[in-house]
């Protein structure tokens, strides 16, 4: 176990005066997880769910506020000083947006170069040939060093994203939403290149996305967030061909068919996502459940086994 997550919630004040907090919104409220090394787990689910908070946190760019994340049985929360480089050094991101991502002020070499002078002395010969190492990786010549990131393409930034992500030798990348901001031609490019490198280096992904179809395509596990919870977690394949959460279903339900005749089923999920500052009581998503009963207002769904590692939380979810 590479990653692994513990009953993690990040809470955050709302204040209604001064110095003065009135609430708080439960952007992540309970969450527990695993990753392999070598495998993919995929967060999915609506914008605000949580996901990408959790992403944050996995980095340290943000404090839990309670529970835990350890790294290779480790606790972050104790991690200090030379310990907290050395995760730093083994964690690293590529962001959604390759424009806003790359300083556009610095050259490709000092933009690579930045996070190995940041964990090691490295002369400048050295420092010069895994510059071009990593360009080479990702598919683009070592000129490419020389030039400033406004004169790629945004697919060719991403790439240079990947190439400075890979620059530490990491072990495990996490991938905030990689292909968004991208065209629809190169998209399975970048996923190329990420799947063919992961291979290679045996490295471990935690990618957030709302591309269904990415994640069914990319990932070994998939999360399912709703609210900031997870509602299920299972292997890919069984979590899209036998969804047992109704917010799952629907979910998968609402990806676009290349069929004239197939008709989504629009009334899948009613009304709105409520406030994270005041969930509904019970099962989050029972307001908008349309297999909704009266247990599930008022009683939590306990997390339980839906199959081989397979996992849900839902009152109606039958085990294999």
């Amino acid at each position: 176990m590479l990653l692994e997550v513990r009953d993690l919630k990040k809470h955050f004040p709302v204040g209604s005066g001064l110095l003065r907090a009135s609430g708080a919104v439960r952007a992540v409220d309970g969450v527990s997880f695993s990753v392999d090394v070598g495998e993919t787990f995929a967060l999915v689910g609506e914008s605000g769910c949580g996901k990408t908070t959790i992403a944050r946190m996995v980095l340290m760019l943000e404090r839990p506020t309670a529970g835990a994340i350890l790294f290779d049985g480790k606790d972050l929360a104790g991690m200090s000083g030379a310990g907290l480089k050395a995760y730093r050094r083994q964690v690293q991101a590529v962001f959604q947006d390759p424009y806003a991502s790359l300083n556009p002020r610095l050259r490709v070499r000092t933009i690579i170069a930045e996070p190995i002078l940041a964990h090691e002395r490295s002369g400048r010969a050295a420092l010069r040939r895994r510059v071009e190492e990593v360009l080479d990786v990702v598919g683009l010549p070592a000129a490419a060093a020389d030039l400033f990131p406004h004169e790629f393409s945004g697919g060719q930034r991403q790439r240079i994203a990947i190439a400075r992500a890979l620059a530490v030798n990491p072990r495990c990348i996490v991938l905030d939403e990689p292909i968004s901001a991208l065209d629809v031609s190169i998209r399975a490019q970048v996923l190329n290149l990420l799947a063919d490198i992961q291979e290679r280096f045996r490295l471990t992904y935690l990618i957030i996305a709302h591309d269904l179809a990415l994640v069914e395509h990319f990932s070994t596990r998939v999360g399912v967030m709703y609210l900031g919870n997870m509602v299920e977690a299972g292997p890919t394949d069984a979590v899209f061909d036998r969804p047992r959460h109704p917010y799952t279903q629907a979910l998968l339900a609402s990806v676009p068919r290349p069929d004239p005749d197939h008709q989504p089923p629009l009334d899948a999920i009613r009304g709105e996502i409520a406030s994270a500052m005041a969930p509904p009581s019970g099962c989050k998503f029972h307001p908008r459940c349309p297999r909704a009963i009266d247990r599930c207002a008022v009683e939590v769904p306990a997390w339980r086994s839906l199959g081989r590692d397979h996992a849900g939380a839902c009152h109606l979810a039958e085990g294999a």
